[in-house]
């Protein structure tokens, strides 16, 4: 990630400061600075609204990220309370919970996790999913024990499916392409009107382009890592069906 970082960031900063090493040699210092008074606050307006918006993207992003963290953790701890609930019922019965759950965690690791990153659902994770479904209305309640389990296995259950599908809709991303290239569009824009600015010497001119995109491109790049939660550098991990595994007493991949 650091690696990737250092290339877009510094990458941005290379082109501006050459940027506005051209413009400096194009158009005199003097000529520029006349118009400071009237360039100043039209840049100070513009700038803010640009910030305005990509901090709502980052908070909008940085949320989206953290709830599919957090779903795959609801998710994944259903499937210990389900593998123990079906301990109180007949082997069969048994058996199949435990393997569908077993089943499931394993090809939810190893399949659908890698597919996620292209917004795919893995079909060994699918077919579990409708074994476990198919299971739970076919199982055969005797004992108000039995009852009382029964009733928290359908709960998690349908906790299982429900936080798939999020997961699922998650592994999507959240910001449209037209609303990028608005946010690319405007970052330039806010670039180019600064490199018009005019400085006594060109270094001085030079750090401030440095510093405005380092913290445009860091801002962009950062956004677009978060609004793919599960591909890239920064991406959720399926540690908690792994915890999962480990609690069913299984080894984990």
């Amino acid at each position: 990630m650091l690696w990737d970082t250092l290339f877009v960031v510094g990458g941005a900063i290379a082109v501006s400061v050459l940027a506005a090493y051209l413009v400096d040699r194009a158009i005199p210092r003097e000529t520029r600075a006349r118009y400071h008074d009237v360039s100043g606050h039209f840049f100070a307006a513009v700038g803010a609204f640009y910030a305005i918006l990509v901090a709502f993207v980052v908070v909008a992003v940085w949320e989206d990220m953290e709830s599919a963290r957090r779903n795959t953790y609801i998710e994944a701890n259903a499937l210990p309370g389900l593998y123990f609930a079906a301990t109180d019922f007949p082997d069969k019965d048994k058996r199949v919970f435990q393997e569908i759950s077993v089943a499931y965690a394993r090809a939810v690791i190893t399949e659908e996790w890698p597919l996620l990153a292209s917004g795919q659902a893995g079909p060994q994770v699918e077919d579990a999913a409708k074994r476990m479904r198919r299971a739970i209305v076919s199982i055969e309640v005797e004992t108000p024990r039995q009852e009382a389990l029964y009733s928290a296995m359908i709960e998690r259950v349908n906790t299982i499916n429900t936080t798939r599908r999020e997961r699922l809709n998650e592994a999507r991303p959240s910001v449209p392409r037209f609303f990028w290239v608005g946010l690319v569009v405007g970052g330039v824009l806010v670039i180019g009107f600064a490199l018009f600015f005019g400085t006594p010497t060109f270094l001085p001119h030079a750090l401030m382009i440095a510093v405005l995109a380092s913290l445009v491109s860091a801002s962009l790049y950062f956004t677009y890592l978060m609004d793919h939660p599960f591909r890239g550098q920064i991406a959720v991990t399926p540690d908690a069906f792994r915890t999962a595994l480990v609690q069913m007493g299984q080894t984990p991949p």
